[in-house]
């Protein structure tokens, strides 16, 4: 009953009042995806922070206890890894916006911004993720067994996680922050628009 009257009122309305409506539920839809999308960087810094919370130990004990130097190094170099990443992906948080800023439109901005950092992470992931941790753990097996023959197998397991990390990253860049960086550059412009007339 309700939807029926709201309807009967929007078609009733004036043109300029029914693309005022539809701005504002451009607007407020896309608000909702901004907060959806939050909840999911909140879930993947979480998902990344623990495991690197749970390493630090783990490969604190093994160089510290480890006889082997190089496996030291590697399990060294894993460790501050494991570090960095908790500073980087920690570091990202004073960008996400307060959606308390003077105007909607700075909002928008601002989120942009945030966008775009994030987007950088996942395509930079090769850098601060993949090579990082491919050279600490392959460093580590070379002290273990120094044999070439040994490890093919780790090298090639390795290098296949790597590329399957990189290219999902990649994919995630793709279809996540893309599509909503273009609803805000639309947002944007629909609010220069309304600002116009």
């Amino acid at each position: 009953m309700i939807e029926e009257e709201l309807i009967r009122i929007w078609k009733s309305s004036s043109k300029e009042e029914q693309i005022k409506f539809e701005k504002s539920k451009l607007l407020i839809d896309l608000q909702a995806n901004i907060d959806r999308f939050n909840k999911k960087i909140k879930y993947r810094d979480v998902r990344e922070i623990i495991p690197a919370i749970i390493m630090i130990p783990v490969f604190g004990h093994l160089a510290y206890n480890i006889p082997f130097v190089i496996s030291k190094i590697g399990a060294i170099i894993i460790l501050l890894w494991c570090i960095y990443v908790i500073i980087k992906i920690r570091s990202l948080k004073k960008h996400k916006p307060a959606p308390t800023t003077t105007s909607y439109r700075n909002y928008l901005l601002e989120t942009k911004k945030y966008l775009m950092i994030q987007k950088k992470l996942l395509d930079d992931v090769l850098y601060w993720c993949v090579l990082p941790s491919f050279i600490g753990v392959f460093v580590f097996f070379i002290g273990i067994n120094p044999d070439p023959l040994a490890l093919i197998g780790p090298f090639i397991l390795l290098s296949l996680i790597g590329i399957v990390i990189y290219l999902l990253n990649k994919h995630a860049a793709k279809v996540e922050f893309v599509p909503r960086l273009e609803k805000i550059d639309k947002a944007l412009k629909d609010l220069e628009e309304y600002k116009d007339t």
